[in-house]
């Protein structure tokens, strides 16, 4: 597909290049009135060919790239469509207060998550016991400043999944 897309851009060059050995755009000009139908059948065609591609080829790129990129997590960690629930429910609620480099969060008020479970915690079932834990719990530390039940049941569960899988990456 790619190979078809790129002899295709090469052909329309080098056809932008023929015009331009006839004189220009004076000489294409002069050309294109002085050509029988037919010739003016194939610039005109040439011309609304170069406008679909222009067209179609950025429109193929964003629509076959997108899934892709959904996947992919920091440190080359792919996510798995859970996980990328959990990364958008992080985001909504979590990502205000803490830090993780995996949803690209900078908050300053909670505990660094790349630090606290990711480098603190060895296995990865600990790291999902530890944020599933302070969802269901909730942390005071005597201030009462992360309240429990921020989500419950599958939802928790992504956002465990998720902070588990790229915390430290």
């Amino acid at each position: 597909m790619i190979i078809i897309l790129v002899l295709l851009w090469v052909l329309l060059g080098l056809a932008v290049f023929f015009i331009g050995m006839r004189g220009g755009p004076a000489g294409a000009r002069q050309t294109l009135h002085t050509e029988s139908n037919a010739g003016q059948r194939i610039v005109t065609l040439g011309v609304l060919v170069l406008v679909a591609f222009g067209l179609a080829v950025p429109t193929l790129v964003l629509a076959f790239n997108g899934q892709d990129k959904a996947s992919a997590g920091v440190g080359g960690v792919h996510l798995n469509a859970e996980e990328q629930k959990g990364r958008d429910l992080f985001a909504h609620a979590c990502a205000v207060c803490h830090t993780l480099s995996g949803a690209k969060a900078v908050g300053q008020i909670g505990p660094n998550l790349d630090v606290r479970v990711g480098e603190d915690i060895s296995t990865p079932a600990g790291r999902k016991a530890l944020v599933l834990s302070a969802i269901e719990e909730g942390r005071a530390r005597g201030l009462g400043q992360m309240p429990a039940q921020l989500y419950q049941g599958k939802e928790a569960q992504a956002v465990a999944n998720f902070v588990s899988a790229v915390a430290g990456h």
